[in-house]
């Protein structure tokens, strides 16, 4: 995994060298954006294991515009709002789009600090989430069209005797194909199965019942 990023997006070059500074007290380093629009630019390229600190007021884009088009593009990386102007709706809709902390300036440095952590071990969650998901989708891709219908009979508990019967197939060709697709997917039990399946699906961002292979 890479380095841990904090992404500090400020057009205040006074308020993002003294964040940098403090974070790199604590061995974390930094990247600055001047602007909104610089940040988003970038946005799909950046460290998935980092954060960003978004100032709320900022001439171009403010932090909350920054994060609605991040929320709206489905990236998740998790972001500090800092504000010496924020008021209750702002607050409760920066939290409503998944903000770590909505940071009042000036702010408590040891705060900011417990917050970054936060927000770098949810970014670290996020990553395993997404390596998981990505690592699933390619043993999935390697079911044939025939084991994805065992598959699905299997995903809904039918025993392999039902199984052959609606696929017009033996019972043990059923269990054949049983076989590969516990062992292309990784799995040694049913439980596993199930537990790999819903896994896939969230990852996906899909309701597993929901969910078709």
């Amino acid at each position: 995994m890479q380095e841990a990023l904090v992404y500090l997006v400020d057009d205040d070059q006074d308020v993002t060298r003294a964040l940098a500074c403090l974070l790199e007290s604590v061995q974390l380093s930094s990247r600055v954006f001047h602007g909104g629009a610089a940040f988003l630019s970038e946005l799909n390229t950046l460290n998935p294991y980092a954060c960003v600190v978004l100032d709320l007021r900022m001439p171009e884009l403010s932090g909350m515009e920054v994060l609605r088009v991040m929320r709206r593009r489905n990236h998740t990386m998790p972001a500090i709002i800092l504000s010496a102007h924020g008021d209750v709706p702002t607050a409760v809709e920066a939290m409503r789009l998944g903000i770590v902390d909505f940071l009042q300036k000036p702010f408590n440095p040891e705060h900011f600090l417990e917050t970054i952590n936060i927000a770098l071990r949810t970014a670290r969650k996020n990553v395993h989430e997404l390596e998981r998901t990505q690592t699933l989708d390619v043993r999935m891709q390697k079911l044939s069209a025939r084991e994805r219908d065992v598959l699905t009979a299997m995903l809904g508990g039918s025993p392999s005797k039902v199984i052959a019967k609606e696929l017009g197939i033996s019972y043990k060709t059923v269990n054949v194909h049983r076989a590969s697709v516990m062992r292309k997917l990784g799995v040694q039990s049913y439980q596993a199965l199930m537990s790999t399946y819903s896994d896939y699906a969230k990852g996906l961002g899909v309701s597993p019942d929901e969910f078709e292979l």
